[in-house]
């Protein structure tokens, strides 16, 4: 069984370290993960070794808290901090009063004594927390804190009952030492809540109800009773319950905050949908497929979450520097008390630097340096429709030299596009469109975009396997299909059908009675997106190598469009492994593809990223998963990566960069050669301010943003159209890059909607088509 629970106390690495190992240590539990950000534990057990209460039992012994059933108690930390802040500034009036020329009464001393006694009972948490952890040997900053506090009071509690009037009263450090940590906490639990909410941003996606029907009746229903198979209403405005298909009606989807793309999908009849993404036009009926612990979106939290845990190499290194952290600092501070006790035999004096180096040293920032970072890039990438099942490769993004990318689906849409209409014969509209509006290919889809009005009235309808279509009316026979099925009633050219050949080409052959009417070609075209995504690359330095299956002619028309000038042609996944590992001799690779069919490739590769469509991201095999079916993401989570293991290097330096210079300084080492000293209160305003600086540092990689691709209407001037084949060409040369131009032969234009190419990727595929673009207008 897998489990989450929510834990208390936690406050820096070494108390994430305790509860781990303290959970893997009880027979029965497999494994456990801590997320000191979200204050969890992820245990899987048997439950016939052991339970819950037998784990609450154990970490409640190390002095933290295993919440096995949450419940409404409101949280009194808060007002705790403010209590005791107003109690300690009342205790700071009673005992520095005099340093600003207040004179301060005799009985102001047991009034510092009971503000203070109050402060700590009210910050009892520290106490048995700290001293838990000692008493198991495993102690932690709580342990440091409560060291300190506790000195402190008893310290003065000697100097107040023992007649040592000349020694000063320690009890506004005891108590202010509470308050300062405390404060630095609750601004480092706000920072915390800002890294981790794009988990609970994702968790409340879906809809709290669903509208069931059911006999032909609407029912709203919770949403836990939703089940599989079940049809559901959506309308406009709504949020889809959960993972389905569109059995009814048609609507424009906003995915933006699962696959992070702004362009509402349109969708229809038989489409998938994703639960929690929203529905803005259209009523639409949705048979659910999936139950809430299989949807999409669970899988992306769950995924995320595991990231969130996992550790990468450099924080490996963090925790072993934890592990000895405390001891030391406990060390070095009874060192710097016999120091400057035997040396100055004066007891205050050896005190107040002891005490310091207890409450500046931060164990916190060394811990946090790491996982705060990563959960920030997790989190921004997944906000972006990119999912890091593999936080370990952000190590490795960085320095990749060579980035191999999977042709089909890859650089283009994978879906067979019009590309080239040839027409023999009057009535071929009509009839390409009457039969493919009765078929169920996926071709079909594609014709019926361009040619919708066919309206023949079949006696009879066939789909034939391997050929096409065939149907009849009246007297006529009407096809379209490939040369098997043409073949049969009609002759062909076949200098059409090596043109196909020649530029690998789809085609379909449309007929009636012993008449070819024309024939169409279609392609898998390159995404617009591409030619950005390629030319962001090669900007970082990266070489960008394609592979395809096609062949020599094909993918060097390709390669030449996208700016490529390493590719491989006509290889089998074999091909592309040995590709990859012959790379890897030279430096840093990675794979991109679909996930399924470069499976072998994808394991070789040092990072392998998958793109995925919609409901699929969940079974990709591979080490990050692209959401949005976008190379140009290859490219943001290149300087995601770069930015995250450069903020993560900011934090580990300042972590020890601070303790080395603070630690020195507090000890008294800077205090007889230049008069330098820290007062505890000041030391542990220090050390919370460490913690909140790298925290708030993880927090800037919230700033790096995704590439925008940005889409206009064009209308290009074209000088040198002479006829219907020049416009033919200009044509072809724009669809190449993903476009869907209009070109008018009289107006000599090309207008191209809402396209992303630049005006210099446009004139680049005109020229070289040779023609000459004499100007591009711009508009909205």
């Amino acid at each position: 069984m897998e489990k989450t629970y929510e834990v208390k106390g936690m406050t820096c690495i070494i108390c994430k370290n305790t509860v781990e190992q303290g959970l893997k240590k009880i027979e029965g539990v497999q494994d456990a993960k801590v997320n000191l950000l979200e204050n969890e534990a992820t245990v899987i057990f048997d439950e016939n070794k052991t339970s819950e209460e037998i784990m609450a039992k154990r970490i409640s012994d190390l002095g933290y808290t295993l919440v096995i059933q949450k419940t409404n108690e409101i949280d009194k930390s808060r007002l705790i901090m403010i209590i005791s802040s107003i109690l300690v500034l009342i205790l700071m009036f009673f005992s520095m009063g005099h340093m600003f020329g207040i004179m301060i009464p005799d009985w102001g001393k047991f009034v510092q004594l009971i503000l203070s006694t109050i402060v700590i009972l009210l910050n009892l948490r520290y106490y048995r927390s700290g001293f838990n952890a000692l008493k198991h040997l495993k102690p932690n900053m709580d342990s440091l804190v409560a060291i300190s506090s506790f000195v402190s009071y008893i310290y003065s509690l000697y100097v107040l009952f023992g007649n040592h009037q000349h020694l000063h009263l320690y009890f506004e450090t005891a108590a202010m030492v509470l308050v300062i940590v405390s404060i630095g906490k609750y601004i480092e639990g706000s920072n915390k809540k800002k890294a981790a909410k794009t988990i609970r941003g994702l968790a409340t996606l879906i809809p709290m109800q669903a509208n069931l029907i059911k006999d032909g009746e609407v029912t709203i229903i919770p949403i836990d009773e939703l089940k599989v198979k079940d049809i559901v209403s959506v309308r406009p405005g709504e949020s889809i319950p959960q993972d389905g298909v569109i059995i009814k009606g048609s609507s424009s989807i906003d995915e933006s905050m699962i696959t992070g793309e702004s362009v509402p999908q349109t969708k229809t009849v038989d489409d998938e949908v994703i639960g929690g993404t929203v529905n803005i036009n259209g009523e639409i009926e949705v048979r659910i497929t999936k139950n809430s612990n299989q949807s999409t979106l669970s899988k992306i939290i769950s995924l995320t979450k595991q990231a969130m845990m996992a550790k990468i190499p450099i924080e490996r290194f963090a925790d072993k520097i934890s592990n000895y952290f405390v001891f030391g600092v406990i060390a070095i501070s009874l060192l710097t008390f016999l120091i400057w006790y035997l040396t100055n035999r004066n007891l205050e004096t050896a005190l107040n630097f002891a005490l310091s180096v207890l409450v500046i040293s931060c164990p916190c920032a060394l811990g946090l340096a790491t996982p705060a970072a990563i959960m920030v890039a997790t989190g921004n990438a997944a906000r972006n429709g990119i999912l890091i099942k593999n936080p370990e490769v952000l190590e490795v993004i960085g320095d990749l030299k060579y980035v191999v990318l999977d042709k089909t689906g890859t650089l283009t849409k994978n879906k067979l596009e019009i590309v080239e209409v040839r027409k023999y014969a009057d009535g071929f509209e009509e009839v390409i469109s009457s039969l493919e509006k009765k078929s169920d290919h996926p071709i079909a889809r594609s014709i019926l975009e361009i040619y919708k009005d066919g309206s023949i009235p079949f006696d009879d309808y066939q789909q034939i396997s391997g050929e096409g279509l065939l149907a009849h009316h009246q007297e006529d026979t009407y096809y379209a299909g490939n040369l098997k099925l043409v073949s049969k009633y009609a002759r062909y050219d076949q200098k059409d059908i090596d043109y196909a050949a020649e530029n690998n080409y789809s085609f379909i052959l449309v007929g009636k009675n012993d008449q070819l009417l024309g024939i169409v070609y279609l392609a898998d075209v390159l995404k617009e997106s591409s030619m950005t995504a390629i030319d962001s690359l090669k900007k970082k330095g990266i070489t960008p190598i394609m592979c395809t299956g096609d062949n020599e002619i094909t993918a060097s028309l390709i390669a030449k469009k996208l700016h490529i000038d390493e590719y491989l042609s006509s290889v089998t996944p074999n091909d592309k492994n040995t590709l990859i590992l012959n790379k890897k001799q030279e430096g840093k690779v990675a794979m991109v593809g679909d996930g399924v069919n470069d499976a072998i490739a994808l394991s070789s590769a040092d990072v392998s990223f998958a793109v995925a469509n919609g409901t699929d991201i969940a079974q990709a095999t591979s080490d990050i998963v692209l959401m949005t079916n976008s190379i140009l993401d290859v490219s943001f989570m290149i300087e995601l990566a770069r930015k995250t293991m450069r903020i993560i290097k900011e934090n580990l330096f300042w972590a020890l960069f601070y303790n080395a210079i603070f630690i020195p300084l507090a000890a008294g080492l800077f205090y007889r050669s230049f008069g330098l000293s820290l007062n505890p209160m000041i030391g542990a305003f220090s050390m919370s301010i460490s913690s909140i600086f790298v925290l708030s540092n993880a927090l800037r990689i919230n700033r790096i943003k995704k590439e925008e691709i940005h889409t206009m209407n064009k209308t290009v001037k074209i000088e040198g159209m002479m006829c219907e084949h020049c416009v033919k060409h200009v044509t072809d040369a724009l669809k190449a890059l993903g476009a869907d131009p209009i070109v008018s032969l009289s107006e000599g234009t090309a207008v191209l909607n809402e396209t992303a190419l630049t005006d210099e990727q446009i004139t680049e595929a005109i020229e070289n088509a040779g023609y000459t673009v004499t100007g591009i207008e711009n508009g909205d």
